[in-house]
């Protein structure tokens, strides 16, 4: 648990810069497909029940990404430099 608040610590402002930006808009996502099941609560479209799962499954999805792509690009540009 130390060494993965230490990679988080010692993060490139750039890498972090984007992680924070993509997992915001991920989070914004799945606000809206919340606010789809929400509404499916009141209608019961099946439709709207679809893809309010596939949109809560991609951005959860979306924001494993982001956190796993901002992890292996700062290691690769710490290698580097």
């Amino acid at each position: 648990m130390i060494n993965f608040k230490k990679t988080f610590d010692n993060f490139d402002k750039t890498g972090l810069k984007i992680m924070k930006i993509g997992i915001k808009t991920c989070f914004v996502i799945l606000l809206f497909s919340i606010f789809l099941l929400s509404v499916y609560m009141c209608s019961h479209n099946l439709f709207l029940y679809n893809l309010g799962i596939v949109i809560l499954k991609l951005s959860t999805y979306f924001i494993v990404e982001f956190i796993v792509c901002g992890v292996v690009a700062d290691k690769i540009k710490k290698q580097i430099d």
